[in-house]
C-alpha cells in the first residue's frame, strides 16, 4: 500500500523505549519479581522477549506457572517498578519534537502495554503528559502489538482513518502492529530500537533522532 505524508493527520507513539527511558527499570522490576519468587535470575534473551509485552508474556515464557505464582510476580514487579519510576526522564529532543508536532496541529496519541495509571503518572513526571489528546493503556485495548488492533481503536478514538495515521516504536511487535494496520511505520533507533531487530521489518522509516520525525512532518 502506498503512503503519502501529505495526508498525515495523526502521530501515534509507543511509550517504554521510544518516548522515555523505562526499559531499564521495567527489567529491573521483572528480574526482582522472578528472583523474588521463583529463586532465579532473567537470561538476556529472556528481557529482550519481556520488553514492551504485557504481563501475560509471563505465562508464555514460563508456561510452568501456577495462577498464584503469576499473581505474585505482577505483585512484585508493580510494586518495585513503582518504587522507582520517579527516575524515569524523557529522551533527549522528545519535548520540542511533541511540541513541534501539536503546534502543526497534529492529532497525538499514545498506545501502551503498560497499565494507565504508571503510564500517565511517568507523563505527568516528565512533562509529556499535555501533548496528547488520548492516552490509552493496558485497560482500554482489547488485545496487544502485535495485533493491529490497540492502533485501530487509537485512530477511531481521534477520529481517523488508518492511513492518516503514522505510528513510532521501538520494537518489533511496534512495526508488526503498524504495518497490519496499515498505517505508517516509523522505527525510533534513539532509545530501546536497535537497528539490527528493526531494520528487516521493513518500516518505512528508521530515524535516529526525534529532530528527524520533526523534519518528516513539518
Amino acid at each position: 500500500m502506498k503512503f503519502e505524508i501529505s495526508q498525515v493527520k495523526g502521530v501515534l507513539f509507543d511509550l517504554d523505549g521510544t518516548l522515555i527511558n523505562s526499559e531499564w527499570l521495567g527489567t529491573e522490576s521483572y528480574n526482582y519479581g522472578i528472583q523474588k519468587i521463583l529463586n532465579k535470575e532473567l537470561t538476556k534473551s529472556e528481557k529482550q522477549y519481556l520488553l514492551g509485552k504485557p504481563f501475560n508474556a509471563l505465562n508464555d515464557l514460563f508456561p510452568f506457572l501456577t495462577v498464584t505464582e503469576t499473581e505474585k510476580i505482577i505483585e512484585e514487579t508493580l510494586g518495585y517498578y513503582r518504587k522507582y519510576n520517579h527516575q524515569i526522564k524523557e529522551y533527549e529532543g522528545i519535548k520540542e519534537m511533541l511540541k513541534g508536532l501539536k503546534d502543526k496541529g497534529y492529532k497525538l496519541g499514545l498506545v501502551t502495554a503498560k497499565l494507565k495509571n504508571n503510564a500517565t503518572k511517568e507523563l505527568e513526571n516528565t512533562g509529556l503528559f499535555p501533548f496528547f489528546e488520548v492516552i490509552m493503556g493496558k485497560e482500554d485495548c482489547n488485545e496487544f502489538k502485535p495485533s493491529p488492533v490497540p492502533l485501530l481503536q487509537m485512530a477511531e478514538k481521534l477520529y481517523l482513518e488508518p492511513f492518516e495515521c503514522l505510528y513510532i516504536g521501538d520494537q518489533p511487535t511496534d512495526i508488526q502492529a503498524t504495518h497490519s494496520a496499515n498505517m505508517i511505520s516509523v522505527a525510533a533507533l534513539w532509545g530501546a530500537g536497535e537497528l539490527e531487530r528493526l531494520c528487516p521489518l521493513n518500516p518505512a522509516f528508521l530515524f535516529k533522532s526525534p529532530k528527524q520525525l520533526t523534519e518528516l512532518l513539518l
